[in-house]
């Protein structure tokens, strides 16, 4: 009887374990679609549902990625995962951390082709908490691309706020809970490859990102695979990695998402 309680225990911790990995997935997902959707109203023109205002490039404290001259900054809401204080430097936070997050949007209409790109960093000081989303596209770029536009848009937030959520291993100003640890074992490391960018896309804090970026597009692990698959081989047919790197990085992305993720389809 006590060891069928013990293994009933066990079993309860586990499932409590694993729900709460859902709702944190449920959250970063909610959010970031929440960020999504109001970039892509500011993108069409229209009023986006969180709160904005429009900023100028002296408002910016590093170098603008476009040549536009749109900026905007979101009030994004409160972050979604609970930080854990004993990861907060308290000299530098002794009021501790924010959670308020800011999101710094740039607009290039008339660019010289179709780019996303991202950080992940407060990029005007308002927040403890930020991002930096930079979106060019060319002066005739199609209504039928806006899809395209906003799977690319998605996937740079999620990857972004999946760095916010790491604490020091992305020079953060602190760590959500269960970011450590388990989450950071890999079966292949950056000494397991040779090329620069191969290296870079198996460094610890760049597999969770990349991964948490191509899920939130992705409803089933088919899905995920093709998109990964699609985004490595471009890179090989360039001569960024090898074939045998981009075999190294898919295995290692494909075991970290069935080990750390509870989704339904993956």
């Amino acid at each position: 009887m006590k060891t069928m309680e013990y293994n009933d225990f066990v079993a309860l911790i586990k499932e409590t374990i694993t729900e709460a990995k859902r709702t944190q997935d449920r959250r970063m997902r909610t959010f970031t679609n929440s960020i999504t959707r109001s970039i892509m109203a500011l993108y069409s023109n229209k009023t986006p549902k969180l709160s904005y205002y429009e900023i100028s490039v002296d408002d910016l404290g590093v170098e603008p990625n476009t040549s536009g001259d749109e900026f905007y900054e979101l009030e994004a809401g409160e972050f979604p995962l609970a930080l854990d204080p004993k990861s907060i430097d308290n000299e530098t936070y002794y009021d501790g951390v924010d959670p308020l997050m800011t999101v710094v949007l740039e607009i290039d209409r008339n660019a010289q082709g179709f780019n996303v790109s991202a950080s992940d960093k407060s990029v005007t000081g308002t927040a403890d908490l930020g991002i930096h989303i930079a979106v060019e596209t060319p002066a005739d770029f199609e209504e039928s691309n806006m899809g395209m536009l906003r799977n690319e848009v998605a996937n740079a937030v999620r990857h972004e706020l999946e760095h916010v959520t790491q604490g020091e291993v992305s020079d953060q100003p602190a760590r959500a809970y269960s970011r450590d640890g388990k989450y950071y074992q890999f079966i292949h490391s950056p000494s397991d490859v040779e090329s620069p960018h191969a290296k870079y896309l198996l460094e610890p804090a760049e597999i969770p990102a990349h991964v948490r970026g191509y899920m939130q597009n992705a409803k089933n692990l088919m899905q995920f695979s093709k998109d990964v698959d699609e985004f490595l081989t471009g890179y090989v047919d360039h001569d960024i990695i090898t074939p045998e790197e981009k075999l190294i990085v898919t295995n290692t992305w494909t075991d970290w998402v069935s080990k750390n993720t509870n989704k339904k389809g993956y």
